[in-house]
């Protein structure tokens, strides 16, 4: 599709400003995680790569879980049915915090299996407390994720950055101070990081509650909570909603935890230099996602006042945005690979193999870009099922075994299971665009998804 008029590019841009500042604050705390934890050596870096990797593969179901709230918010938002979306968010606190127990749970029971999955026993055995500390803080960050959700669904992107920016701050100054005992505070290692993010995901959730009763426009959403507005029908419209999303995005990271994994069948070196460019891939996806988020929001609002017009716009308006930036970011790792590495840390080694990987990285930022805001399109629309079988076409079916395939049978070792990844990605904004289109093209059998209506308050 051609250009479009610059009022969708600025509206979008507008709501995605906040959202990506708060994802990237976000990514930047992983940085700064990266960056001290890469001082203390490649096997500590390598042991926060692992603990993350594996946590953050169960979390993503929870966070899918959460996105459900936001087009269904951003639907009887647009409609001026304030009481229904708080019933909802007040239903989708209650589901986020079962779901984090359970997410918990799961992460804890496995710990000790951790050591059986072929990576470097050193690496192993010094990640524990950190990965102990990290599946605490899911608990107040998917609390903090409902708050966020529903603030999203009204158009509302400042409160969360707001709220994300002052919580990174206390995370890197908190890493500073445990991870190397400044100013006489106990040097803790890895597991000073872990603390800093639990302290600062118990802030986000009290922070919000806080923000949200001193403003006069939200507070009456608190007014309108009761017993009676606990209802199983929304809980399942909820979950409904959140599990495709829970799927489509776990699958995802799955298949580049997968590869993390095969990584460390290479070497030590090879997972502290995936954990880099992971890091950095996260910093640009963070960005895209952003732009992703305020797509799903312009959308909803669009769909929830039958506007196909507005739906189209706004959903290729954000593609377009998505595409621009990541050009921008492919750009920067093909030319400065090594040079981004070398803040990371002194190993030459470790910098070599991230040069590498950057050069596949760059070529397929744009489709990373793509893929995530075509899906954002489809959220706001509230066709989800289709994206996670997509998913599952497209990371485990297309990117694990050409990964695999690529890296150990061809023998291109780290470039060849990062190239898998790449056509995975390929696989999945070719599929996720093209449904847009189709869903978009006939507008009667679209706002049939409008069925979840039929409860009455």
């Amino acid at each position: 599709m051609s250009l479009l008029p610059k009022t969708y590019y600025n509206k979008n841009i507008r709501v995605a400003l906040p959202v990506i500042f708060s994802f990237a604050g976000q990514a930047l705390v992983q940085i700064a995680d990266s960056v001290m934890t890469g001082q203390l050596g490649a096997t500590p870096l390598a042991a926060v790569s692992l603990s993350g990797a594996v946590v953050m593969n169960f979390l993503v179901l929870g966070i899918g879980l959460s996105v459900g709230l936001t087009p269904i918010a951003g639907n009887f938002w647009a409609t001026g049915d304030f009481r229904r979306v708080s019933a909802y968010f007040q239903n989708s606190l209650l589901v986020n915090f079962l779901a984090s127990i359970i997410i918990t749970i799961a992460l804890l029971s496995i710990l000790p299996f951790l050591g059986n999955i072929g990576q470097p026993q050193e690496v192993v055995g010094i990640m524990g407390s950190y990965y102990i500390l990290i599946t605490a803080s899911i608990i107040p960050f998917m609390l903090f994720q409902a708050f966020k959700q529903f603030m999203e669904g009204a158009g509302n992107t400042r409160i969360a950055m707001n709220i994300t920016l002052i919580a990174n701050a206390i995370n890197i100054l908190l890493n500073y101070l445990l991870i190397f005992g400044k100013f006489g505070f106990p040097q803790m290692g890895i597991a000073g990081a872990g603390l800093a993010t639990l302290v600062s995901r118990i802030f986000m959730p009290i922070a919000f509650w806080l923000s949200i009763k001193k403003n006069f426009s939200f507070s009456r959403y608190f007014k309108f909570f009761s017993n009676i507005n606990f209802s199983r029908f929304k809980q399942k419209e909820l979950i409904k909603m959140g599990l495709p999303i829970s799927g489509q995005m776990s699958i995802e990271f799955l298949s580049l935890s997968l590869i993390t994994i095969m990584m460390g069948w290479i070497s030590t070196e090879s997972l502290a230099a995936n954990q880099i460019v992971l890091t950095m891939i996260n910093l640009t996806f963070m960005v895209s996602n952003g732009i992703s988020a305020a797509t799903t929001i312009h959308v909803s609002h669009s769909f929830g006042k039958k506007d196909i017009y507005g739906i189209k716009k706004n959903g290729y308006a954000g593609i377009h945005l998505s595409a621009l930036i990541m050009t921008i970011a492919a750009i920067i790792f093909l030319f400065l690979g090594e040079e981004i590495a070398s803040i990371f840390t002194n190993s030459q080694e470790v910098i070599e193999i991230s040069g590498k990987i950057f050069i596949v990285v760059a070529f397929f930022e744009i489709l990373d870009g793509l893929q995530v805001t075509a899906l954002g399109a489809l959220r706001g629309i509230m066709d989800v099922r289709a994206a996670m079988k997509y998913a599952i076409v497209s990371y485990l079916f297309v990117s694990i075994p050409f990964a695999y395939f690529a890296g150990f049978v061809l023998g291109f070792a780290e470039v060849g299971l990062m190239s898998g990844f790449a056509v995975g990605l390929l696989v999945a904004s070719i599929l996720f665009i093209t449904r847009f289109n189709s869903k978009t093209s006939n507008s009667h059998t679209l706002f049939l998804n409008l069925g979840y209506e039929k409860e009455k308050l």
